[in-house]
């Protein structure tokens, strides 16, 4: 997929969490619609920075950290962790929406920076 493509994408996907959130949909299903969305910002990002990215979440982290980006790994990981507790383990939601949203707001202004 193309820059242009992951960034459409990405905002498509917005549009859906933010229907979800003012619907007080299911935290489970923001959670992954987060982690989805972030991954096509991070792509963008990456491809406006370095002429390639990852499609796959599957090493993203290690591809974000072997180009320096530190804080883009550790905040993918922070959704990584989470997505896990949330789809796999059912754990409460607390403040789950309120700390994925700011993670993807991190990585929508990085994505864009540039």
């Amino acid at each position: 997929m193309k820059a242009e493509s992951h960034i459409k994408r990405a905002e498509n996907i917005k549009k859906s969490i933010d229907l979800l959130i003012s619907e007080e949909g299911d935290v489970g299903s923001i959670v992954e619609l987060v982690y989805g969305c972030s991954m096509h910002y991070l792509s963008y990002g990456c491809e406006k920075r370095f002429g390639t990215h990852k499609d796959i979440h599957t090493g993203l982290q290690k591809f974000l950290r072997e180009r320096n980006e530190e804080d883009m790994a550790i905040a993918f990981g922070e959704l990584d962790t989470i997505r896990m507790g949330r789809w796999y383990g059912g754990k409460g939601n607390g403040e789950t929406i309120s700390k994925v949203l700011e993670v993807l707001n991190d990585i929508t202004r990085w994505a864009y920076e540039r």
